[in-house]
């Protein structure tokens, strides 16, 4: 079993999608179901929008299907005369050693994509039934200010499959840690984008793309304030969901951002020869590609001169968000329940509020 991603060359009603899965087995032929399962999932659907989502769809089939090919199982093998489900049997082994130990969560990741697959087998008329059953579980009761509304009543359905994963705790960053962090980083730009992403909380394909043209000469910037105001369109950079957003930059960060437009960029910009949008560029003058997927690299080595063991981007994210929340939390006479501050932060900067008060264990790391 091969997995491939398309060239432009792969049309649908005349329209081109490259970098889309498809599935080749053994015999060197297309798995047609496979294809047609991710065609209208995310495709038609509509509702998958971010080509990530593709690679996710392709790797999580791939695994699936190259486990039934090695072990000369039939997919399409749903009876019960097997003594586990294909499903449960899959599950198994990508909880082994074999299989790579692999965590709950990313199994039922994996879980949920395929029992999607098969009941849009079932509805394709592929296989009789599908190889889980649904049971009624009991839910942690949303402790937020919405928890009188909630008619779930603890619990929900899911399949019978899935496993059950433990409550996870946010991990963030202390002030002093984010000092060290930045201060064990030699080079100016990559200190530059943690800086920005601890103050603003952009997500790594925003660091990554985030546009030249965002960046002002605070001196110009008549507000008088200590922020400013930034919008985020998804016609300029990419923005999860494509969902427009505003930041707030420190005038500070601002006033250093501005500095190496004028400066260290200028200089690596003549390098390449070449103009770009994107604010950072590597030292030969490049955007950073793979959306900064050298970011994760930069970052881990800071925090291993830092002595941080636990450390990629997205904590940045998770530190931002903490200490803004304790912020707002703090400067209110009155206090307020945190799931209220947690939800109005998270409303406005494309991100779902979660529905408990768990944000209140990362503040106590603070």
């Amino acid at each position: 079993m091969d997995l491939f991603f398309s060239t432009n060359k792969f049309k649908l009603n005349g329209l081109s999608y490259s970098g889309f899965p498809i599935l080749i087995s053994r015999e060197g032929k297309v798995v047609e179901e496979a294809l047609d399962f991710c065609i209208a999932h995310l495709i038609k659907r509509g509702r998958v929008q971010s080509k990530k989502s593709w690679v996710t769809y392709g790797k999580a089939l791939y695994q699936f299907f190259g486990w039934c090919e090695v072990n000369d199982i039939d997919w399409c093998d749903v009876g019960n005369d097997r003594e586990a489900t294909i499903l449960a049997e899959f599950r198994d082994w990508n909880l082994s050693p074999e299989g790579g130990s692999l965590s709950a969560a990313t199994v039922n990741a994996r879980l949920r994509l395929l029992c999607a697959f098969y009941r849009y087998a079932a509805n394709s008329g592929w296989v009789t039934t599908v190889p889980y059953s649904m049971e009624t579980v009991t839910v942690r009761q949303p402790k937020g200010f919405l928890a009188h509304v909630d008619a779930s009543g603890g619990s929900r359905t899911t399949a019978d499959v899935m496993l059950r994963t433990p409550r996870t705790v946010i991990r963030v960053l202390s002030k002093h840690q984010s000092v060290d962090l930045l201060n064990a980083t030699t080079n100016p730009t990559h200190k530059l984008i943690m800086r920005l992403a601890l103050t603003t909380g952009l997500r790594r394909e925003e660091l990554a793309t985030f546009p030249l043209k965002y960046v002002i000469d605070p001196v110009m910037y008549t507000k008088h304030r200590s922020f400013i105001r930034i919008n985020l369109d998804p016609r300029d950079m990419t923005i999860k969901r494509n969902q427009p957003r505003g930041i707030d930059v420190p005038r500070t960060v601002m006033e250093a951002l501005w500095q190496y437009v004028l400066n260290r960029r200028h200089q690596h910009e003549n390098i390449s020869g070449q103009r770009q949008s994107v604010l950072f560029l590597t030292e030969s003058g490049q955007p950073y590609a793979n959306d900064g997927a050298a970011f994760l690299g930069l970052v881990k080595k800071a925090g291993a001169a830092a002595g941080i063991p636990y450390i990629n981007v997205h904590i940045l994210r998770h530190t931002y968000a903490t200490h803004t929340l304790y912020a707002m939390m703090q400067s209110r006479p009155r206090p307020m329940p945190c799931c209220t501050y947690a939800t109005a932060w998270a409303t406005p900067r494309s991100h779902p509020p979660r529905n408990t008060c768990t944000v209140s264990q990362s503040l106590r790391m603070r």
